[in-house]
């Protein structure tokens, strides 16, 4: 009943004229960016993130990993954002997460243990322990944009806290904060952080829904740090370096690149070197305007 493959996802999702497009540009504009891969040493936090890991999708996760050791250190989400606000990052950094709270993440829990990577998964309450069907479909259909799929329990989040992993926010009901008013982003971010405190402890980190910096505001910025959280992600592509400064958590909006596991590698190596390349300090803050 619940969607497995992703195949099973494309079905539901055709191909549109501006995906090719789009395809055949990376393709063309990968090429000279993949001669010159001195841009994978230089020093700096790249957060990649996923939403799913699909059975289909297994092995895609696994060359993307053992393409980015060749070239890169793995460290954790909590580890990668100490660094930032100090200032040391001496080397290229690669951190992994995850949103949506879907039930596959486990996989993606285990590969990553497999390679001695711990990762943060974000996740909104109101999904964990949700098994009835149509509720289910609902909320994918209307949050996610997605067929229906099977969602992890407080007994899976326990199970990634185990395996070393950490659990992080991704507001209650998977909204998007610059459309509610002040008292229902207040109730989102303080609620999850609660409810996740309560029942797992030591909830860190908060990446907003839908990721863009349109999808956020200063309301919800505010609220993220009033409530708790060390940490503020977007969805924003973009890598961090630093100029030794020293920085304060609630200036920092952390950016993270999307991965789809169909994509081609050499589009997400084109990504990378391209964040590496136009890196500025000025990635690190909240956008001004």
């Amino acid at each position: 009943m619940f969607t497995e493959y992703y195949s099973e996802v494309k079905k539901t999702k055709p191909a549109s004229a501006r995906s090719h497009i789009r395809n055949a540009a990376l393709d063309i504009l990968s090429l000279p960016f993949l001669l010159d891969q001195s841009y994978y040493k230089k020093p700096r936090l790249q957060f990649l993130y996923v939403h799913h890991v699909f059975r289909d999708e297994e092995q895609a996760l696994i060359d993307l990993i053992e393409f980015l050791q060749k070239h890169h250190y793995f460290i954790s989400y909590s580890e990668a954002f100490d660094r930032l606000l100090s200032g040391e990052i001496d080397k290229p950094y690669i951190v992994f997460s995850s949103d949506d709270g879907l039930k596959n993440n486990l996989t993606a829990a285990t590969i990553f243990k497999r390679y001695n990577i711990s990762a943060c998964f974000f996740v909104n309450p109101y999904t964990i322990e949700q098994h009835d069907f149509e509720s289910v479909r609902a909320f994918c259909e209307e949050r996610i944009h997605f067929p229906p799929v099977e969602f992890m329990t407080w007994h899976d989040l326990t199970k990634l806290k185990e395996l070393g992993h950490e659990i992080g926010s991704h507001t209650i009901n998977h909204v998007n904060i610059a459309a509610c008013d002040e008292q229902t982003i207040k109730a989102e971010i303080e609620s999850s952080f609660n409810i996740l405190n309560e029942r797992l402890g030591d909830i860190k980190h908060f990446a907003y829904p839908y990721g863009r910096f349109f999808h956020f505001n200063e309301i919800g910025r505010q609220f993220v740090f009033d409530a708790g959280f060390q940490s503020c992600a977007s969805a924003e592509r973009g890598c961090h370096i630093s100029d030794h400064r020293r920085l304060k958590k609630e200036e920092v909006l952390l950016r993270r690149d999307h991965v789809l596991l169909h994509w081609k590698l050499n589009h997400l190596k084109y990504f990378l070197i391209n964040n590496s390349k136009n890196a500025s300090v000025e990635n690190n803050f909240f956008p001004t305007s």
